[in-house]
């Protein structure tokens, strides 16, 4: 009797071990998935060389975490560092995701560095996927299966590094907003989003390079209306 029940108990500890290693193995394999989709996804709507160091979802909790994100800027535009998140974690409501809404009660982000470009023939850098009239590679959804913003709970923003550079009068502005998590709560829309932009250009310190100014009101403007 002794025996058997030392057979059977470690016969169920070699279960729950071997449990445990695929529940991890499962998880390890779910955020390998989700890098390679974010990746792609990233590359198709960017037209840029995407780098994602790491990313974990949560099986047990309605969590993501998004480290190390870069996007690189094309050969046009001599491949240099356009993005640099170090990172983005965000926490979200699973029953308005299922309803198709987005509903965020944190949303968490880094924001090292964002740099702009504008070629001589007065392109962005993020145009890319509809250089020579090309349409984006990104999927088209139906008016019905669009998602709908709900809203953000807490927001945490940290805001480092604006560059602006234009090849054609080869003038750059850099803009130092040194930012560090600032909180807004309750953001339903762009105009929520004030207190982040005023804290910003308080902290800010510009400074530029070259002969020729940069539109940086016409810059910043286009790439918030890119689709």
């Amino acid at each position: 009797m002794r025996r058997l029940f030392r057979w059977a108990f470690r016969l169920a500890l070699a279960l729950v071990v071997l449990a445990i290693v695929c529940a991890a193995a499962a998880i390890l394999l779910a955020d390998t998935l989700a890098r390679e989709l974010l990746i792609r996804r990233l590359r198709a709507a960017t037209g840029m060389e995407a780098k994602v160091a790491e990313v974990h979802i949560g099986i047990l909790s309605p969590t993501m975490s998004i480290e190390g994100l870069k996007l690189y800027n094309s050969a046009d535009f001599g491949g240099s560092l356009c993005l640099d998140m170090p990172e983005v974690h965000l926490e979200y409501d699973p029953s308005a995701l299922r309803s198709r809404k987005l509903h965020l009660t944190l949303l968490r982000f880094d924001l090292k560095e964002l740099s702009i470009m504008q070629d001589k023939q007065g392109r962005k850098n993020f145009e890319a996927p509809r250089r020579n009239g090309q349409p984006s590679t990104q999927r088209r959804t139906s008016p019905g299966a669009r998602w709908k913003f709900v809203s953000i709970d807490v927001l945490n923003a940290s805001l480092g590094k604006f560059r602006m550079t234009s090849q054609a009068s080869g003038r750059g502005e850099e803009i130092d907003f040194s930012v560090k998590n600032q909180i807004l709560r309750n953001v339903k829309s762009w105009d929520d989003l004030a207190p982040l932009g005023l804290s910003a250009l308080s902290r800010g310190q510009a400074s530029s390079t070259g002969e020729s100014s940069v539109d940086l009101s016409a810059m910043v403007d286009s790439l918030l209306k890119a689709p």
